[in-house]
């Protein structure tokens, strides 16, 4: 077995090598082919499913509506029934925000103070973190909380059961959607004024009666 030097030493110098014009040539010739060749495609992909990627990016880049700002908030549980407060939510559905802090400061019902705390806090951060503005509110419904049973003690040993019940309310607020502007002449949008067909016609005076009554009709 030959040592480390001995194997060093039987190695050969490098050779430098010269080439003619004529292999020059030759090989500037395929370097060119090579050149002219289109590029391989990446290892893993074909340019089949590059180009229907493409096409549905530029489906959804045409097809592309702006997306719609939400706002979801969501009271804490408090005190009240969810029956009771699921009244004041349909009163709240599809109201203005302003209007519907309106509703809730003269409302009589216990629970609307805290729903207008909660309907104020609400609009403040949807303006501040989305920049959200004129919001309505979309969406609003109860959930049910906690369940608290308690002793209820009555006289000569006996007992009741107390139910406190807890219920929370969550809505969403979106941003108003732009009113087309009313053309010249048309009737407001509100209820009993609209253009409707008219449930009665007018007296066909060249119309002859016959056999006339003796007395009025009225």
């Amino acid at each position: 077995m030959l040592s480390l030097t001995q194997a060093f030493k039987g190695l050969k110098p490098f050779q430098t090598v010269n080439l003619s014009r004529p292999a020059i040539a030759k090989f500037s010739s395929t370097s060119k082919t090579f050149a002219d060749q289109p590029a391989r495609p990446q290892v893993g992909g074909s340019s089949l499913f590059d180009n229907v990627q493409k096409e549905a990016e530029a489906t959804i880049s045409e097809n592309s509506e702006p997306v719609k700002k939400e706002y979801r908030w969501s009271t804490a549980n408090f005190k009240g029934s969810h029956r009771k407060l699921n009244m004041i939510a349909r009163q709240l559905r599809n109201l203005t925000v302003d209007e519907a802090i309106r509703q809730m400061e003269f409302s009589p019902k216990r629970a609307s103070s805290k729903i207008l705390h909660n309907l104020a806090f609400a609009r403040k951060n949807a303006a501040d973190q989305h920049g959200m503005k004129d919001l309505i509110v979309s969406q609003a419904w109860v959930g049910k909380g906690r369940y608290h049973r308690r002793v209820n003690p009555h006289g000569r040993g006996q007992f009741g059961i107390m139910h406190r019940k807890e219920a929370h309310m969550k809505f969403i607020l979106t941003e108003k959607p732009a009113q087309p502007e009313p053309t010249q002449g048309s009737r407001r949008n509100i209820r009993g004024w609209k253009e409707t067909k008219k449930v009665w016609t007018p007296l066909n005076e060249t119309k002859p009666v016959y056999n006339p009554k003796p007395y009025y009709n009225w």
